[in-house]
């Protein structure tokens, strides 16, 4: 199915030429509608006895702080939308972080596709209540990207799980456009019902009935970590995007041992699409 609505999720105006280049693409490729979301959390400081009462002009100052920082990016997304030509709308929400996240949430699961900036250095998390709650795909554009690439070369980093299998079909769409789809396991283990070599053989077939050429591999990681292993991969293939599930174990173990998803997420080198 082509992408029809396109969420995108902007946190600040330093990020959002970049989000704003890769949906118009995805947009326009397919006549599809952009969403641009812009989320204010605006939190009173803690109370920190029963008679203390937050000072009035602390929350005026983050009440203006967060209508400045929306102005600025309503202002790139107004420059955005007159150039680009592409079916689009704005919405905000501001409010406490449960307020401002609902909003987001519900515009979220009525799109196709969610396109948003990586997380901020030191705010890996920021975006996972779209990615837990939402139910959409994401498509993660990272800092480095100066100019948008068109999807030609595809690395899904296949290991079997939901995510990453509900992350391939989410990602069919834009699969149609490559030109060369790679499957890539690391540290394939055999079982009773199938060989290690043919871990990915099954998705493979599948993905060819759809009319899609696609290369396996499978790598052992040699004790490296499989976010280094990842990363290499991606840069021997030249991929322009890969595609993975997002949190196979809990985000607080990875945050502590460092899982592929915390670590890709903090410094991916190419735009990641993440399902889970």
């Amino acid at each position: 199915m082509p992408v029809k609505t396109i969420a995108v999720i902007l946190t600040q105006a330093e990020t959002a030429r970049p989000i704003f280049e890769a949906a118009e693409a995805i947009a326009s490729e397919h006549g599809a509608h952009v969403i641009a979301l812009h989320g204010e959390v605006i939190d009173p400081p803690p109370v920190l006895s029963p008679l203390d009462l937050p000072d009035s002009s602390v929350i005026a100052s983050l009440y203006d702080a967060a209508a400045e920082r929306s102005q600025r990016i309503k202002a790139v997304f107004d420059d955005w939308a007159a150039r680009s030509g592409v079916s689009c709308e704005w919405r905000a929400f501001k409010g406490s972080s449960g307020a401002a996240t609902v909003g987001l949430i519900d515009s979220v699961r009525a799109a196709d596709l969610v396109v948003a900036s990586q997380p901020q250095q030191g705010n890996v998390g920021e975006h996972d209540a779209i990615l837990f709650d939402g139910g959409r795909p994401i498509l993660f554009i990272p800092w480095i990207e100066k100019e948008f690439k068109q999807f030609k070369r595809v690395l899904i980093a296949w290991d079997g799980s939901r995510g990453v299998a509900r992350a391939t079909f989410d990602a069919l769409s834009l699969l149609h456009a490559a030109a060369e789809i790679e499957i890539f396991t690391v540290d394939a283990r055999s079982s009773d019902e199938r060989p290690a070599d043919l871990a990915a053989a099954e998705i493979a077939a599948s993905l060819a009935r759809h009319g899609l050429k696609v290369n396996t591999l499978s790598q052992a990681s040699e004790k490296l970590p499989i976010s280094a292993v990842l990363e290499n991969r991606c840069s021997d293939f030249g991929a322009d995007l890969m595609i993975m599930g997002a949190y196979g174990t809990s985000r607080i173990m990875e945050r502590i041992f460092g899982g592929a998803t915390h670590v890709l997420l903090e410094s991916m080198t190419v735009p990641v699409l993440m399902s889970r």
